[in-house]
C-alpha cells in the first residue's frame, strides 16, 4: 500500500525545542516533511497553498488564540493538533487537540503520538470517500450520540430544518437510515470510536 507521506508543521517559541523535535523526527523512520510556523496566521497562509497533516505546538500559545484555531480545523478538517505540555493545560485548550505529550516523555512515545496522530489524518480523509461535508459530519457525530434534532442545532448554531435536510443529505450519500447503521458506519469510517459509544452506555 502507498503511504502517505506526513507534512508536519511545528510552532514552538523555543528554538532548543524546535530543533530537538525536528532532529528527532528526522533521525526517525516516519516519512514526512517538516517546516516551522510562527503563529497561527502563519499557519493559515501556508494551508492555503501547502497541505498540513500534523500542527505540533505549545498550547500556551494557543490562549487567546481559541477562535481562530477552532476556524482553522473547520476549514481544514484533516488537519491533526498535537500539543507539547510544558506545564498545566487549560481544559478549552486541551479540548482543541488531538493529542499530547510531555519534553519528558521518551523518544518512543513521541514518536508512537505523532504516527497515531498521522494516521488520524488519513482515516479524516477516509471519512470523506462519500463526500460528507465538514458540517454533516459533525451532525452525524451528534446524531450517533443520541442528540436530538434540537440539541444538534443548538450545538451547531443552526435551524432544526437545516439539521434535517443535512441528515437527509448523509442518508442520500451513506444509503444508511437506522442510528445503529450510522453508528456502525462512523465507527467504521473512524469518525467516532468504539470507546465513545461505550461511554455512552456506562
Amino acid at each position: 500500500m502507498d503511504k502517505h507521506r506526513l507534512h508536519i508543521a511545528i510552532m514552538v517559541y523555543s528554538h532548543i525545542i524546535y530543533e530537538g523535535l525536528h532532529n528527532i523526527i528526522s533521525q526517525s523512520d516516519m516519512d514526512c516533511l517538516m517546516c516551522k510556523v510562527d503563529s497561527l496566521d502563519d499557519l493559515e497562509h501556508i494551508l492555503h497553498s501547502k497541505n498540513i497533516d500534523i500542527l505540533i505546538t505549545n498550547p500556551m500559545q494557543l490562549v487567546n488564540r481559541e477562535k481562530e484555531l477552532r476556524k482553522i480545523r473547520r476549514n481544514y478538517p484533516d488537519l491533526s493538533v498535537v500539543g507539547i505540555n510544558l506545564g498545566v493545560i487549560d481544559t478549552d485548550l486541551l479540548s482543541l487537540l488531538d493529542s499530547s505529550f510531555t519534553i519528558f516523555d521518551s523518544v518512543e512515545n513521541v514518536m508512537h503520538k505523532l504516527q497515531k496522530a498521522g494516521n488520524n489524518t488519513e482515516q479524516k480523509s477516509k471519512a470523506n470517500d462519500d463526500n460528507l461535508t465538514e458540517r454533516e459530519i459533525e451532525v452525524l457525530t451528534r446524531l450517533v450520540h443520541g442528540l436530538s434534532n434540537k440539541e444538534i442545532a443548538d450545538s451547531l448554531n443552526i435551524s432544526i430544518h437545516t439539521v434535517i435536510t443535512h441528515r437527509k443529505n448523509i442518508t442520500a450519500k451513506t444509503g444508511i437510515r437506522s442510528q445503529p447503521g450510522l453508528t456502525i458506519y462512523a465507527i467504521s469510517k473512524k469518525i467516532i470510536s468504539i470507546e465513545d459509544i461505550d461511554l455512552q452506555k456506562s
